[in-house]
């Protein structure tokens, strides 16, 4: 492991080694996001070990016909797509064949991050080689379909990294962290960049499509609806990690993009005269984030996360979670703009979220672990 130097009170830079402990990954924005910093790392000298579940997920028996045929229909439609990202890494990437992760499987280290409230169980009990144990929390993880032991990884006793002000807050006052680190999200901004541009010919919202509730797309399609209604020659341009569930029922002008490829999202962006995140909840929202760079004025629910880079009124608008009608007033009124003044909040959307970056987060999450690794020496 290496070690921290210190003059006075203040740890100085030192390559460090650090494992990060990943379930198993998908196309989530949170697994995209603990790539990006965990390479931002590397940009700054540390070896970093990405540790994951590998393969595909078990099968549902046969027996839950529904969910055994939807199941292998989504395999069969992921058919030379990307599969997760962690295909490719500068970090070095470190499958695991099962789950759960043990300490076995993970190199010795300063640090070790569980990212996952299944990950922050897996490493409680890893040795002191492993390193000081923090926590990257991306989102209140207890909308699933083990809230209590979600809940319980708050209160272990990890440096606990979050993402947005939101969740600082909510470790502060709901588990007693006063403690908690604030490491927000940043842009790539080689691929996701500000570029003039006029409204489109045709009017266009953008949104990403979610399967599971938290994510609002009943709501979001509702709204859309509503909008079609006054211009119905809307277009709606959407991507996502999921088919289009049977349950949810899109709206006219509707352009899907299933998985599509890094390099087409900016793309996508810059299609769109604004983009829409409906979402209940959201730990951060990396879709609004990287529209807003690429000049989108943003929708949202004040859901958490996007209240961190959606200023009301400046670079586009927040509603109340499930206001379908206000969701689509906001929607109307950012396309009803001339052209002078959309590019003005196009511009202002773009400058607004400069200060997401993943060097400069990097560089936050390395003081972090300094300090901790120092605390930790002078308490042994």
């Amino acid at each position: 492991m290496g070690k921290v130097i210190e003059q006075g009170s203040v740890p100085q830079r030192q390559s460090l080694v650090i494992n990060w402990v990943n379930p198993r990954p998908g196309m989530s924005g949170g697994v995209k996001s603990n790539r990006l910093i965990a390479e931002a790392m590397v940009r700054r000298g540390h070896q970093v070990n990405i540790l994951y579940v590998d393969g595909p997920a078990p099968a549902p028996p046969f027996w839950r016909l529904r969910g055994y045929l939807r199941y292998w229909i989504n395999r069969s439609k992921t058919y030379n797509k990307q599969k997760h990202h962690f295909e490719s890494s500068t970090a070095n990437l470190m499958p695991v064949p099962h789950k759960p992760i043990l300490a076995e499987h993970a190199p010795d280290a300063d640090v070790t991050i569980a990212t996952w409230w299944e990950t922050a169980h897996w490493i409680r009990d890893w040795p002191d080689s492993k390193g000081i144990k923090a926590y990257f929390i991306r989102h209140h993880e207890i909308h699933g379909r083990s809230p209590q032991l979600a809940a319980q990884t708050y209160q272990l006793p990890y440096k606990k990294i979050v993402i947005a002000r939101w969740l600082k807050t909510l470790m502060k006052e709901s588990y007693g962290d006063a403690d908690a680190v604030l490491v927000p999200n940043g842009v790539d901004w080689n691929q996701f960049n500000y570029q003039s541009r006029t409204k489109q010919s045709v009017p266009t919202i953008g949104m990403l499509y979610g399967i599971v509730e938290w994510k609002g797309a009943e709501t979001a399609f509702e709204a859309l609806r509503l909008v079609q209604k006054r211009l119905p020659n809307l277009r709606v341009v959407c991507f996502g990690s999921h088919p289009i569930s049977p349950d949810h029922r899109p709206p006219a002008n509707f352009d899907y993009h299933y998985r599509p490829s890094q390099k087409q999202i900016p793309e996508l962006y810059r299609q769109t005269d604004c983009w829409l995140m409906p979402s209940t909840s959201e730990g951060f929202g990396m879709p609004g984030l990287e529209a807003a760079a690429c000049g989108c004025p943003v929708v949202s629910t004040r859901c958490g996360g996007p209240e961190d880079y959606v200023k009301d009124g400046y670079n586009g608008y927040l509603v109340d979670v499930g206001d379908a009608e206000g969701m689509a007033e906001r929607l109307i009124q950012l396309l009803s703009f001339d052209d002078a003044r959309w590019a003005e909040i196009s511009a202002a959307s773009s400058q607004y979220v400069q200060r997401f970056d993943w060097d400069v987060s990097a560089a936050i999450l390395e003081q972090a672990f300094y300090y901790s690794i120092s605390e930790m020496s002078h308490q042994s």
